[in-house]
């Protein structure tokens, strides 16, 4: 019976030596060494939270590698069961030293009120015997005094003392009066504090009882694994791009580069970082970070499928005589950019094929349980990049400073926000998209405040007699100016429409060196602007269209 008694000695506690992050909880490991007895016995071990989830808690008895108990299940030591208990108890709010404090600060503040009041009240009978002192002077000046000049200057020097001490009586007594009112609010903010601190509220104590069978008496290292929920992480970015010890501005050397419209020679910087959130009530102190994308709380059964039934029916006699055309964003649904390098031959899916990513941290780190978020570095890369200016007029008239790279290394980017820097300057936040292992990829850094472009349009329209073919020329005249003081090359891009029906044609008429893509209609000029310069650039299309077509969108 008492080998399976639980230990009755002091709660022992254990320190969290790793912690992984999932999506929305962590899985704990915590150690702790406990005096054991000969045969099976119950050892409750604290520092766990209240939150942990019963059913995921496993624990072990850890050995000497290097001895001959090798194997857990031949050591001299085993866990036989686990079991989660948790107590509440009333305690006060303040600790049993601070409650000290507080009545030692009572109790003085109780002794300087008593003086306080003491002081009032000496202060008020000295001023209550001068004034009757001056009440009997003026009694007996309302008899006819006798001893003519003498008994007169006699009154008058008692009188004048008298008024002098009663002076200094109503000094003392207002001056007391606020000594005391001092030391009655002193008092009663330190009673208050007193209320405040032996207030009960319940605490929730929670303990592992580990059932360890051990073959002789002595101290063996549990450790326990278990979930809990109220922590979670983030992924976070910092891209710094640098120039390369040359001495280059980013302004000279994309003025330097022979080709056109792109920067000189960069680095991007790339630190990523787990932003953590933890409320679970423990402290994790120098423990190892992992951090995880697989989802534990995700359903691993496959929904359903239903029958999707398609009917027919005909079409009424307006929509057999007229062709609605509406304009649309196309966004290409592909991984990685079209341009850039590869260094892969095979393009990796978002969630990497479904197969959960681990980071760890670069170091240990220190998490508190008051739901502030807490950065841990977990990579840092450096990649050289080409930093070029891109503007699109059609969306804002500012240029734009855009870094592109091919993502080295071993580990994908995740996605997430990113804060963008230019060498030693914070340019602002944005937002990163997945980025597999080889796939090239670009970030924006910020505005060029020396650029501005200014966009015009002009159309045209006419309907050719008896075809009623409609047709719609339009010229897009683009203003590029330098504010700057050295010159600089960016790269305009137009977007010219796309059909995609056989009624409606786009036909491009003529550009002033602009290079078109007739997949997606994008047109890029790449111009280069003399310091204080402005250049001018135009593109024309037209968009041809059956009588029965409505053009109404544009």
């Amino acid at each position: 019976m008492s080998s399976q008694a639980l230990n009755r000695g002091a709660l022992v506690q254990s320190r969290a030596v790793r912690v992984t992050f999932f999506e929305d909880r962590a899985e704990v490991t915590r150690r702790a060494r406990i005096a054991v007895g000969a045969g099976a016995s119950f050892t409750a071990i604290g520092g766990v939270t209240a939150l942990v989830d019963d059913p995921s808690v496993v624990a072990r008895v850890l050995h000497d590698e290097k001895g001959p108990e090798k194997d857990a299940a031949k050591g001299p030591a085993r866990v036989i069961a686990t079991r989660v208990s948790r107590k509440e108890r009333e305690i006060s709010q303040a600790g049993e030293d601070e409650l000290q404090r507080l009545q030692t600060e009572s109790q003085a503040a109780r002794v300087r009120r008593s003086s306080a009041e003491g002081a009032l009240k000496r202060a008020t009978s000295r001023r209550d015997r001068c004034q009757a002192a001056l009440s009997g002077i003026v009694e007996a000046l309302k008899r006819v005094p006798r001893g003519g000049t003498e008994g007169t200057a006699r009154f008058r020097a008692a009188s004048s003392a008298l008024d002098r001490e009663l002076s200094a009586g109503l000094d003392e007594v207002s001056r007391r009066q606020g000594e005391l009112l001092l030391a009655r609010e002193d008092e009663g903010r330190v009673l208050l504090r007193l209320r405040e601190g032996q207030m009960l509220h319940p605490r929730y104590e929670t303990s592992i009882e580990v059932q360890v069978d051990a073959r002789t008496a002595g101290e063996v290292e549990i450790e326990m694994v278990y979930r809990t929920p109220c922590t979670l992480w983030r992924p976070e970015h910092l891209a710094r791009a640098v120039p390369v010890a040359d001495g280059r501005t980013p302004d000279s050397a994309a003025g330097a580069s022979a080709a056109p419209g792109h920067g000189g020679a960069y680095e991007l910087a790339l630190t990523t970082w787990a932003v953590v959130w933890q409320a679970t009530g423990e402290e994790w102190k120098d423990v190892e970070c992992r951090f995880s994308t697989a989802r534990p709380a995700q359903s691993a059964s496959p929904p359903l499928l239903r029958d999707d039934v398609l009917s027919l029916r005909r079409k009424t006699d307006q929509e057999k005589r007229t062709v609605v055309v509406e304009a649309r964003e196309q966004s290409i649904a592909l991984s990685g950019l079209s341009r850039g390098e590869r260094a892969v031959e095979e393009m990796p899916g978002v969630d990497d094929g479904g197969e959960p990513l681990w980071f760890a941290a670069l170091r240990p780190a220190t998490l508190q349980s008051d739901g502030l978020p807490v950065r841990v570095e977990i990579a840092s890369v450096r990649l050289p990049c080409v930093v070029d200016r891109v503007c699109f007029p059609e969306r804002s008239p500012a240029a734009h400073l855009r870094a592109t790279a091919t993502l080295l290394g071993t580990a994908p980017l995740l996605a997430g926000p990113v804060r963008v820097a230019r060498g030693s300057e914070l340019c602002g936040r944005g937002r990163v998209h997945f980025v597999g292992k080889g796939e090239p990829f670009e970030l924006g850094l910020g505005v060029d405040d020396g650029i501005r472009v200014r966009r015009h349009v002009e159309d045209r329209r006419e309907t050719v007699p008896v075809l009623g073919t409609q047709k719609l020329t339009r010229t897009v005249k683009l203003y590029v100016s330098n504010l700057g003081g050295v010159k600089k090359r960016l790269v305009v891009i137009e977007r010219v429409p796309v059909s995609e029906i056989r009624e409606v044609e786009v036909i491009a008429l003529s550009s002033t060196g602009a290079a078109l893509d007739p997949r997606d209609g994008m047109a890029r000029f790449e111009v280069e602007v003399p310091a204080g310069g402005t250049r001018e650039f135009q593109i024309s299309y037209r968009i041809e269209a059956a009588a029965k077509v409505a053009l109404d969108w544009l």
